[in-house]
């Protein structure tokens, strides 16, 4: 589901936008160490990141985004 709202594309990405507002509510409500599957990490570039308290963690090098 994250996935598909995050793929949407429109016009502004500002933190105030429909699509980043659901994709936020719903990382809430995943539970801890939730794969992010086909998501590479951006800074080393592999797929190990997983969800934590909301957040996208790397499992390898430690990175996190969140919001």
């Amino acid at each position: 589901m994250i996935k598909l709202v995050s793929g949407l594309e429109l016009d502004s990405e500002t933190i105030n936008t429909w699509k980043n507002g659901v994709e936020r509510a719903l990382k809430k409500y995943l539970p801890n160490e939730t794969e992010a599957k086909g998501q590479k990490c951006p800074v080393c570039g592999q797929e190990t990141l997983v969800y934590e308290e909301g957040c996208l963690k790397c499992r390898n090098c430690g990175a996190s985004k969140c919001g």
